[in-house]
């Protein structure tokens, strides 16, 4: 059997999305004749709220390594440096180097973001003759929207992305992503890549996470309203089609079309985006229709709510590649699922192949605006309606499942290692 380092600063407890991403291939890799270790950060260290309850979602076959990183760096009380993979950056050098040189590894493999680990992958490469992989969970380098140009910390950030990315990747071997898209910018970007594999696995799902009961937690949504639910980030790509979707419920309270005895919950979505959710659906007059509840809650937490609610919404982004991973948290959970994203996404696709379109409304950048909440507004009064038909196919499913997509990584890994050892 051979093993793989998997590099990643967060783990459970972490409630962070992108731990459930590593989680998931690394529960699936020793079915597949390989043997996962995970090096990431002590969730002491962490400074998000813990979810205990998400421990229980990994294979106790994983063999897991923490390591402790240093205290945020603040200066006169701001915080300057609190990135959890720059701080514990360091110390996961320092441990992957024991690693490597106590046993043989076969293969390291890096998710990201945080960004900063990846550029761990080229010197342990080179010091111990070994082939590494990195994960795109999200694109490093992209366009800042418009609004958010300037001189400030995303200008920054981006800044650093076009200077650290070509480092990252100076020895890369093979590289995973979650959507074509993110795959295509980096070919683009370092056209010299081209030649070494690249490998597109959805964030997938294992049907495992959504039967687990939390008997003692909080409801979040009014036992005497119908419920439709958004949990996920409200992010500054995104924010147009929050707005739009919004006006759409706007338009249909003023001509009485939609009744005030549903509600539309927005979970997790606090962010530096102004205006929120709850602003906006004040401005509009609609506050007592939307209910937002800003901080997340957990992985399993929002299962439940999910399973209790009357649908599910899934709001995407103005970029044609957004990969929409909680698709299938939706689609295994809620009792329908409304989708409002770019016709290109893998959403759409996914939604299409497993004939769970009913209620999709594709957003395009150039269609105007009033046509586009017209649109919308249609569809939320269908999706509404008790009577609201719903059916898909578990099957098409399953080329997206956590095992499928630990395969297309698992035999990715093992072809780079052959072809290093002839």
């Amino acid at each position: 059997m051979k093993k793989v380092l998997i590099i990643y600063p967060h783990w459970p407890p972490s409630n962070l999305v992108g731990v459930h991403r590593v989680r998931l291939i690394a529960n699936h890799l020793k079915g597949l004749e390989w043997s996962p270790t995970v090096l990431c950060v002590d969730e002491k260290d962490y400074e998000e709220p813990l979810a205990w309850e998400t421990t229980q979602l990994v294979n106790p076959e994983v063999r897991v390594v923490k390591v402790r990183a240093r205290k945020p760096l603040k200066i006169w009380g701001k915080r300057l440096v609190g990135d959890i993979g720059l701080r514990g950056l360091s110390a996961l050098y320092q441990q992957a180097k024991c690693l490597l040189q106590e046993e043989r590894f076969d293969c390291i493999w890096i998710s990201i973001p945080s960004w900063y680990p990846a550029l761990l992958g080229a010197p342990l490469s080179r010091r111990f003759d070994i082939p590494y992989g990195l994960d795109y969970q999200d694109p490093w380098v992209h366009e800042i929207p418009q609004e958010r140009k300037g001189l400030n910390r995303a200008t920054l950030t981006i800044g650093l992305a076009h200077l650290l990315e070509p480092i990252a990747l100076r020895r890369v071997a093979f590289i995973s992503g979650i959507s074509d898209g993110y795959l295509a910018g980096i070919k683009k970007r370092h056209p010299r890549l081209k030649t070494i594999p690249f490998v597109s696995a959805q964030l997938g799902f294992s049907q495992r996470d959504h039967h687990i009961e939390l008997p003692e937690r909080k409801p979040l949504l009014s036992p005497e309203k119908h419920s439709f639910v958004y949990a996920g980030a409200h992010w500054p790509m995104g924010a147009p089609l929050f707005s739009l979707f919004l006006k759409a419920l706007q338009q249909l309270k003023t001509k009485e079309l939609i009744s005030t005895k549903l509600e539309f919950v927005f979970i997790g979505t606090g962010s530096d985006v102004s205006p929120s959710i709850a602003e906006q659906a004040r401005t509009l007059g609609i506050e007592d229709m939307v209910k937002e509840h800003r901080d997340r809650i957990s992985y399993l937490e929002v299962q439940q709510t999910l399973r209790e609610a009357d649908g599910a919404l899934v709001i995407g982004s103005v970029e044609a590649h957004y990969s929409a991973s909680k698709i299938f948290q939706c689609l295994l959970t809620a009792p329908k699922v409304l989708g409002f994203f770019r016709p290109e996404s893998e959403a759409t696709q996914i939604l299409e192949i497993a004939g769970a379109n009913q209620y999709l409304q594709p957003y395009r950048p150039n269609q105007p605006e009033e046509e586009l909440v017209d649109q919308i507004s249609q569809v939320i009064l269908r999706f509404v309606s008790p009577k609201a038909p719903w059916h898909f196919h578990m099957a098409a499913l399953q080329p997206h499942s956590a095992e499928a997509s630990a395969q297309k990584i698992a035999a990715t890994m093992t072809a780079v290692c052959n072809s290093n050892e002839r």
